[in-house]
């Protein structure tokens, strides 16, 4: 396949294109279908934003007006697996050869139906009489069928986002005491919304009292798998398999009573976010999705090992619990000085062991929570099955921890 030389035709249908609004992929497919010209979306991309085709392009255009394609054989080889090989030799720059839709259209497959699974390209050049010096490529590539059951990652944001209608609700003043309402390791695909309920209920109890501030403290591990397809940590070690899609539905459910019931029943609502080993990516993007569904709540997003806040005169600290455990007494000093110097009385915030432990570390309170986590395989084997399965609601007043509450 030889250089496609842009007439005002193409340069036209790619202006209209992007009016329109489509990304440059959507166009290059589009001109490929409709006039067989083959472009990379890159080349599409760099038209839409400088009206001029690739450097490269522009100094070969004057010798490549006459290009015709190579002459060529293709060899397709339908694999046991279901996968397809084609080997094929072609005409095209090094940026095309970069581009996984060019390189699929230039084989014949269509990039909304095919996935490439390998490619190799083989770079030589060669006179051409015709059009002096011509790169030419020996690609092989191995596609297969896009499954309808993969999820994309707009498949993914669409979960997050689809359908929402912000809640808003009057917020009223309350009492002055300040609750905080620490979640550690979930585990959304273990966990189902029906076992949260009875919690979901003790809360409510909790909660219609009123209060001054409500902070929900998303301790990491909120989901069981950090993939939707697989189910496995952000290290790959493999889980247990699990629905992620029911596991997002789920957390859907609890988040959606839980913020309401705070938004109901407070001035003020806070959603601090902390990312587990298992699935931070998901549990940053979820906590997008609340921004959206929840505009009265303030949401601290974050990807950091640690964070802190000031709840009146009362200093905390989160963290997941799986890195510097032994430590953060002293990072919390040395890392949140303000929240440290203007704080009567210091807390810290963590899980991922799931189970209790509450340790008074110089004067600073370091609490380590449980999880409401079902048993999953691994921990009946190892017989890591005997933890409590409470949350903890944690009432404040200006300065200092007051009450504590198991639901």
């Amino acid at each position: 396949m030889g250089y496609t030389k842009w007439t005002d035709e193409h340069k036209n249908r790619v202006a209209e294109l992007g009016e329109q609004g489509l990304s440059s992929s959507k166009i290059a497919q589009k001109l490929f279908d409709e006039f067989g010209v083959n472009l990379s979306r890159r080349t599409v991309s760099r038209y839409l934003s400088t009206g001029h085709t690739s450097s490269r392009y522009d100094k070969l255009k004057k010798n490549t007006s006459k290009v015709k394609d190579v002459k060529r054989g293709t060899e397709i080889v339908i694999n046991k697996d279901g996968s397809t090989t084609s080997s094929t030799t072609m005409q095209m720059t090094a940026e095309q050869a970069k581009d996984p839709e060019f390189v699929l259209r230039a084989h014949g497959f269509n990039p909304d139906d095919w996935d490439i699974v390998s490619a190799r390209n083989n770079f030589w050049q060669q006179n051409s009489q015709e059009n002096g010096l011509i790169d030419l490529y020996q690609s092989k590539i191995t596609v297969k069928p896009k499954s309808d059951d993969e999820l994309t990652p707009q498949d993914i944001a669409n979960l997050f986002k689809a359908d929402i209608i912000p809640y808003t609700v009057n917020q009223v003043a309350r009492d002055t005491h300040n609750l905080v309402v620490p979640l550690p390791d979930l585990h959304f695909g273990i966990t189902r919304f029906e076992d949260t309920i009875i919690h979901l209920d003790k809360i409510a109890e909790v909660i219609s009292s009123g209060y001054k501030t409500i902070v929900i403290e998303q301790l990491g591990d909120l989901f069981h798998s950090s993939q939707m397809n697989s189910s496995q940590t952000l290290k790959g070690t493999i889980l247990d398999e699990v629905d992620m899609v029911q596991a997002v539905e789920d957390a859907k459910r609890f988040f959606d009573v839980l913020v309401k019931l705070a938004l109901d029943n407070s001035t003020k609502v806070y959603i601090k976010q902390m990312g587990g080993n298992h699935s931070s990516n998901l549990e940053y993007m979820f906590m997008e999705y609340l921004k959206v569904k929840y505009p009265q709540t303030v949401i601290k997003n974050n990807i950091k090992y640690r964070d802190a806040y000031l709840l009146d005169n009362v200093g905390i600290m989160l963290a997941h619990g799986d890195f510097a455990a032994k430590n953060l007494p002293m990072l919390f000093a040395n890392e949140f000085g303000g929240v440290w110097s203007l704080a009567h009385n210091r807390f810290i915030h963590k899980g991922h062991y799931h189970k209790e432990k509450t340790v008074d570390e110089g004067g600073v309170l370091s609490q380590q929570f449980g999880t409401i986590k079902p048993n999953d395989k691994y921990e009946i084997s190892n017989g890591w099955t005997l933890s409590k399965k409470v949350l903890y609601l944690l009432e404040y007043s200006q300065d200092d921890l007051v009450t504590e509450y198991y639901v």
